[in-house]
């Protein structure tokens, strides 16, 4: 390896290799591939480092963690509408027919206007119905407590679980112990959508 004006420890300059840059952060020592790639609006190449590891004088430690782009991240509402799609009593869906589905994510916007039903939903508007919303939500509390005993202000604790969307990973935030013994009493459980 050419010198450079850095001088390493032997134990550290023995992994400097061709196509291969160290860092020094603190007492620690951290190895990198360095390749290079074209920036537009720039002369040369710009220098690109993937991290390897940790330099110890046993060896590099590395890391097999997956690094994920936060940049699209999308944070949305999943507990509570997720249970009240799962546990919606057929005798609520039967008397809307077809419509049953849009009334529902209209009202689940309403209590929850985050909800994760809008994120692979084309929603219409309430103005196309001719339905009383509030009845309607009413109608649906009452015949969610007839049937589990919880109605829809009893799984509002449910609104803090989140569902996270990081570019194609999806993951479902922590689950504390209240919202799981509700879950567990509604037997309903919370795989992703």
């Amino acid at each position: 390896m050419p010198l450079t004006q850095k001088k390493y420890p032997d134990w550290v300059q023995k992994f400097r290799t061709r196509g291969t840059t160290v860092k020094k952060i603190g007492d620690s020592y951290y190895l990198y591939k360095r390749t290079s790639r074209r920036v537009k609006g720039k002369k040369y190449p710009q220098p690109v480092d993937t991290y390897i590891g940790l330099i110890t004088p046993d060896g590099v430690i590395s890391s097999h963690k997956k690094k994920v782009s936060i940049t699209n991240t999308e944070v949305w509402e999943y507990g509570f509408s997720k249970v009240v799609w799962e546990l919606c009593p057929d005798d609520w869906k039967k008397p809307l027919g077809d419509d049953w589905e849009d009334v529902l994510a209209i009202i689940l916007l309403k209590k929850s206007p985050t909800s994760y039903i809008q994120r692979n939903r084309s929603l219409k508007n309430e103005s196309e119905f001719h339905y009383q919303f509030s009845a309607q939500m009413a109608s649906l509390s009452r015949r969610l407590y007839r049937k589990y005993g919880f109605d829809l202000d009893r799984l509002e604790p449910l609104k803090t679980i989140y569902l996270v969307c990081l570019d194609k990973t999806e993951i479902i935030s922590k689950v504390d112990e209240k919202q799981q013994s509700l879950l567990d009493q509604l037997q309903v459980e919370l795989g992703l959508c």
